[in-house]
C-alpha cells in the first residue's frame, strides 16, 4: 500500500513542479543569507535571479510544447521538464515577491521581512494544494 502511494506521488510531474518551486525559493534564500549578492553584475548591469527563472521557464515551456507527445510517453523527461519549470517559477516568484514588497527601498534587510517569508510560504502552500488536487484528479496507471 505504502509503495503504491509513493509510486503514485513520484509518478506525478506536479510533484516535481512543487519540489522545483520549493527548492528554488529555499536555495535563493539560503544563498542570500550566506552572503551571496542579490544580483550578478556584468558591465554595470545587475542580473537578479528573476532573469534565470524567466530563462528556465521559457526553455522548459518550449521543450514541453515542442515535445509534448514524447514527454507524455516518457515520465522521467516529463518530470525533469516539470522540475526545471518549477525551479524557474520559484526563482521568479521569490524575486517578484521581494521586488513588489519593498518598492523603492531596495536593500538586503528587506529580503527577510516577515511579509516576504509569509508570501513565499503561501506560494509554496498554493503549489502544494495544486499538487494534491492533481494527485487525486488523475487516474492511476
Amino acid at each position: 500500500m505504502a509503495k503504491n502511494v509513493s509510486r503514485r506521488i513520484l509518478g506525478q510531474p506536479s510533484f516535481y513542479l512543487l519540489f522545483g518551486i520549493a527548492l528554488a525559493i529555499l536555495i535563493a534564500r539560503i544563498y542570500v543569507y550566506l552572503g551571496g549578492n542579490l544580483g550578478l553584475g556584468y558591465d554595470g548591469i545587475k542580473f537578479h535571479h528573476i532573469f534565470l527563472g524567466i530563462i528556465l521557464v521559457i526553455v522548459s515551456g518550449l521543450v514541453f510544447f515542442a515535445l509534448d507527445e514524447k514527454l507524455r510517453r516518457d515520465n522521467r523527461a516529463m518530470s525533469l521538464t516539470a522540475f526545471v519549470f518549477g525551479f524557474g517559477v520559484g526563482l521568479i516568484s521569490d524575486e517578484a515577491n521581494f521586488l513588489v514588497s519593498i518598492g523603492q527601498y531596495y536593500n538586503l534587510s528587506n529580503y527577510y521581512q516577515p511579509l516576504n517569508l509569509y508570501v513565499d510560504t503561501a506560494f509554496i502552500l498554493f503549489a502544494f494544494s495544486l499538487f494534491i488536487f492533481s494527485l487525486f484528479s488523475r487516474k492511476s496507471k
